[in-house]
């Protein structure tokens, strides 16, 4: 019964990373529109949220000491994500839309197993490779704008790729260090992040603080980022590897582009276009055919 109640709350806390990183796309499309940019955003976010989490469970005695052997892990797992995940997606986002942004990630989950394999041994079935095809198509669907012309930008695709790779490699990680808690693996993953981040935030891309248009709006998208995205998102999706295993926990990032889209389209960021619909579908689509033999285990 115990370990039942595990796995519930492990898919609930998963949804809820989902929704959170859905939403994610457009609030940092709201601040990179005001005048943010990516390094400032990055770096502001993965700091509050290691402070907000470091005072609550360093109080509550809730955070781990790390082994040294550990250690290249942790350094590696942040590496990935979130130094280069975020470095793609947000840079990414300032070549291409939320939502084509969104579904593009969404081949996250058909490439983990890729990952898995390869590092972690694991078996890789067929229909992984079909979904990766169907996908790719829909991505190109996705991509056609009037007259059949592509009409998205390649830098964007390459930046999105690499946020995609940096997925892959942190769930590979991320299935090595699951002995520890999701507290601790958030808090220490954010901390060695904002490390990384400094230099380019001191010396390649300093804030520009004249272009920046703070208002209620950029406030509370940046601490949406924070608070939701880069503090419980992770730790629900910590949480889920953890309990339900990280290939199965990867499955739900295709709901990433369903939330995105539809927040988007309800605030009025985006409009919602017929490819847009289709080359999503057939995203969704592939990535739930590719993840049919994970899902019957």
């Amino acid at each position: 019964m115990f370990k039942k109640t595990r796995k519930f709350y492990a898919y609930i806390a998963v949804i809820v990373a989902m929704f959170f990183w859905g939403i994610s796309f457009v609030w940092t499309k709201e601040l990179l529109n005001n005048g943010f940019n990516v390094i400032f955003i990055v770096t502001t976010r993965l700091l509050i949220a290691f402070l907000l989490l470091y005072i609550i469970f360093k109080a509550s005695g809730k955070l781990e000491s790390i082994k040294r052997k550990d250690v290249p892990k942790f350094l590696l797992l942040a590496f990935c994500e979130p130094f280069m995940y975020f470095i793609g997606e947000n840079y990414g986002l300032k070549f291409v839309d939320a939502s084509f942004a969104a579904i593009f990630i969404a081949i996250i989950p058909v490439m983990v197993p890729f990952g898995l394999r390869i590092f972690c041994k694991q078996k890789l079935h067929a229909t992984i490779i079909i979904g990766v095809v169907i996908s790719v198509i829909g991505i190109a669907v996705m991509s056609l704008g009037n007259g059949l012309s592509f009409n998205v930008s390649l830098k964007g695709v390459l930046l999105l790729l690499l946020a995609v790779i940096a997925a892959v490699g942190y769930s590979v990680m991320l299935d090595k260090l699951l002995s520890y808690s999701p507290v601790t693996i958030t808090v220490v993953q954010n901390i060695i992040a904002v490390v990384y981040y400094l230099p380019l935030f001191i010396f390649v891309e300093p804030p520009q603080f004249d272009a920046m248009q703070w208002n209620p709006h950029t406030i509370f998208s940046l601490i949406m980022l924070a608070v939701f995205c880069s503090s419980i998102a992770f730790l629900g999706y910590s949480y889920s590897a953890k309990h339900i295993s990280v290939a199965k926990a990867a499955v739900f990032t295709n709901t990433i582009p369903v939330v995105t889209i539809a927040f988007a389209v309800l605030i009025g960021q985006e409009t919602l276009s017929l490819n847009k619909v289709i080359g999503g579908l057939i995203v969704i689509g592939g990535v739930f055919f590719s993840q049919f033999v994970l899902k019957k285990k």
